[in-house]
């Protein structure tokens, strides 16, 4: 037991929010479906649910689970990363029995329901790319992606089959920036930008990869970027941590999409001076620093995938620039992440080319144990 105060979390992999936590003087009480040794250390409690990523929770089992990690303890709410997108009413149902510590179901489905977001992007003047539902004539400049999916490995191209539960997005050329912020009541203070870049395989095209940051200097669209998430939020009730994906067309920045809670940006901007997490519960309190403080550095964080079938053996040492590191003996399928691999330097150049050594260097460890 421990006289802090604790939360309860939820995410596909909750390690960053349960680290954040600890930063922050609070105990968490987390699951997620890897339930690697990080999140164990980081955690007060914690417990796998099983299921399958990326397809989702199965809501009842996450409740019992929820209710096993709270059972003594006095939470003062539950906060989710990502996995909650797709499926509202979950969030509304774990808000029954606790408080929801971050934007609320009813925003969250205005968010990630494809035609409700158009049209808050028209509302405010905010540029989209065309959706719709109906097959287009010209695939090849669509892709095809499943409402309220994250990760990038839902999204495929344009020729894709409709199904109930996908749309289509008109396709736009240029580099991915997300801007990171914090919302409470009528204001946000922006934590800064990333550069985001994919990890493709032959199935999943662009399933994600990474990001670096926080960028020395977006260029003159940053101000444009900052502007069409004020005039989002002026529109909807976000609150606490949030991410706004941008693709940089020719034209200017185009809003692909807002995340409305913790994502996989953490690594890149978390400070011990200043808990990420301690920010997000300030602003559920309606409370906004003065200044918000970065991290000091410019990190690259991302996923490591696996190429082919991997057999971990016992006695595999992690290098200490991973996270989300299995306990071996374990096996992972070709296409499955093997862990997170963050990288630390003065430029994001610097950030990146540090990132791609150490993902090469841990290839090179797996293929020397499996040998």
């Amino acid at each position: 037991m421990s006289d802090r105060p604790s939360v309860l979390v939820a995410a596909f992999s909750a390690r960053q929010i349960a680290e954040s936590a600890r930063l922050a003087g609070i105990d968490a009480l987390a699951l997620d479906f890897f339930g690697d040794s990080d999140l164990a250390a980081a955690a007060l409690r914690s417990e796998v649910l099983h299921g399958h990523y990326p397809d989702g929770f199965d809501a009842d089992a996450l409740i019992v689970a929820l209710e096993r990690l709270a059972d003594g303890m006095a939470p003062v709410g539950f906060v989710y990363g990502a996995g909650f997108e797709d499926r509202p009413e979950l969030l509304a149902a774990i808000g029954a029995r606790w408080p929801i510590l971050g934007t609320d179901a009813s925003t969250q489905r205005r968010l990630k329901y494809p035609e409700a977001f158009a049209a808050l992007c028209a509302e405010a003047g905010v540029p989209h790319p065309p959706i719709s539902r109906d097959p287009p004539a010209d695939p090849a400049n669509w892709l095809s992606k499943k409402i309220g999916g994250a990760g990038g490995s839902h999204v495929v191209a344009g020729d894709h089959p409709p199904a109930p539960d996908r749309y289509y997005q008109r396709f736009v050329a240029g580099d991915h920036v997300s801007l990171a912020f914090v919302a409470a009541g009528e204001r946000c203070a922006f934590l800064g930008f990333t550069r985001q870049w994919t990890a493709p395989s032959t199935a999943e095209p662009y399933r994600y990869g990474g990001a670096v940051g926080p960028l020395a200097d977006p260029g003159p669209r940053g101000p444009a970027m900052q502007a069409a998430v004020a005039a989002i939020h002026a529109r909807l009730p976000l609150v606490g941590l949030a991410s706004a994906d941008f693709v940089l067309s020719a034209d200017g920045p185009e809003l692909l999409e807002i995340n409305a809670r913790a994502g996989a940006t953490l690594d890149v901007f978390e400070s011990a001076a200043q808990p990420l997490l301690a920010l997000h519960l300030a602003a559920c309190r309606g409370e906004l620093p003065e200044r918000v403080s970065g991290p000091g550095a410019i990190r690259a964080a991302g996923l490591a995938w696996a190429d082919s079938d991997i057999n971990l053996p016992a006695g595999f040492a992690w290098p200490d620039f991973s996270r989300d590191r299995t306990t071996p003996p374990a096996s992972f399928a070709a296409g499955q992440p093997l862990c997170t691999v963050v990288a630390e330097a003065e430029t994001e150049e610097a950030a990146t080319a540090l990132f791609e050594r150490r993902v090469a260097e841990l290839r090179e460890r797996f293929e020397r144990k499996a040998a």
